[in-house]
């Protein structure tokens, strides 16, 4: 095999590679990218068998060939280089990028990955997808002992598109305006989610998803990916809708807010018995937040405009800014007691919110 590629084109593709592939010690051809080097093409395979990856760009091709091998190594070394163009060769066992010399792995042992072809499901530009992804994946189970909710819910409808994502002791919930080809929901595992993100980094052209079965696929420019859908029940998170109520109403400002979050999170990760936890007491039009450590204490005070009663309750702090870290307008609270759910919104905006269940801490 021998070709010339664009360097800095060449360094894309692996170093998105990068991002997908993982060490195995039970298959180590798939701890390598696969490269096919074709009709002036060159096309790129990666994949955890979960998670598949392909991509193509343009190349000089005068012998073709197929080839597999590691990326941290040749990724590092391609980057100190100053030529535009690099020529790559594969020769008794070995392959070759600009007098350097890199071992490789066998390449007939990669699996057989193919591009899919499905029903589409919708078409979004990649940054409008990234956003939705990133404005509810912070809230998702995040290892995988809870397989249902270690994922991101996708509802997809006729006029509108719905993301769900809960560890069992929140729920975020983001409306995207973006109409759907088919009514049905599915479940894409997180960290799935976590790896589209960074392939779409900057795509601004329009990504189209498919579905096949149970597998999930996403097509842009010259990339296609899939992965294995979560077919677990997720939990009725409509119910919960439903049955969404409050008392109270509270308006404050997100940056003040935060501001004061900060300073009570810095306390608050230190108590081991209540990690994260504040009590908050909502007085007339001012906020009281509470909390200690073996070695410290703090109490921050937030402006306020509040319809209802006076109440107490005691929430994590951390959870909460997680919210507030998204919003720019106001932050509305609203809540009816110490024990019931937290409804939190951003002013104005009735495509975003996010529900928290309150802590039982003791004054």
């Amino acid at each position: 095999m021998k070709l010339l590629v664009n360097r800095e084109k060449f360094i894309k593709a692996l170093s998105e590679l990068s991002s997908i592939i993982k060490d195995n010690s039970i298959r180590p051809v798939i701890s390598g990218a696969k490269l096919d080097a074709y009709d002036n093409k060159v096309k790129f395979t990666g994949t955890t068998l979960e998670f598949n990856y392909i991509t193509h760009m343009e190349a000089e091709v005068s012998e073709e060939g197929s080839v597999a091998f590691k990326i941290p190594l040749v990724l590092e070394y391609i980057k100190l280089l100053d030529e535009d163009t690099l020529e790559i060769s594969v020769d008794e066992n070995k392959l070759t990028i600009h007098r350097a010399e890199f071992s490789i792995l066998n390449v007939e042992d990669f699996p057989v990955v193919e591009r899919i072809e499905g029903e589409e499901l919708f078409t979004i530009p990649g940054e409008k997808l990234i956003e939705a992804f990133e404005m509810v994946k912070f809230s998702a189970f995040p290892t995988l002992d809870n397989l249902a909710i270690n994922s991101i819910r996708v509802s997809c409808e006729e006029d509108k598109m719905q993301f769900i994502s809960t560890d069992s002791y929140r729920l975020t919930h983001y409306i995207e305006e973006v109409g759907c080809k088919q009514t049905r929901e599915i479940s894409i595992p997180l960290e799935s989610i976590s790896i589209i993100c960074k392939l779409l980094k900057g795509v601004s052209q329009e990504a189209v998803a498919e579905i096949r079965g149970e597998i999930f696929t996403l097509n842009w420019e010259d990339t296609f990916i899939s992965t294995r859908l979560i077919e677990m029940p997720f939990p009725e998170y409509r119910a919960i809708f439903n049955n969404m109520t409050h008392s109270k109403t509270i308006e404050l400002n997100t940056q003040d807010f935060k501001k004061a979050i900060k300073k009570v999170m810095a306390v608050a990760r230190r108590n081991q018995e209540t990690k994260n936890g504040s009590y908050m007491d909502f007085k007339g039009n001012k906020l009281t937040m509470t909390v200690s450590s073996g070695s410290a204490k703090t109490v921050q005070k937030v402006d306020t405009i509040k319809e209802g009663d006076d109440f107490k309750a005691s929430l994590n702090v951390k959870f909460v800014y997680d919210f507030i870290d998204k919003i720019d307008k106001n932050v509305i609270i609203k809540a009816t007691n110490s024990s019931s759910m937290f409804i939190l919104e951003e002013l104005d905006n009735n495509n975003y919110r996010y529900i928290l269940m309150p802590l039982a801490l003791r004054d």
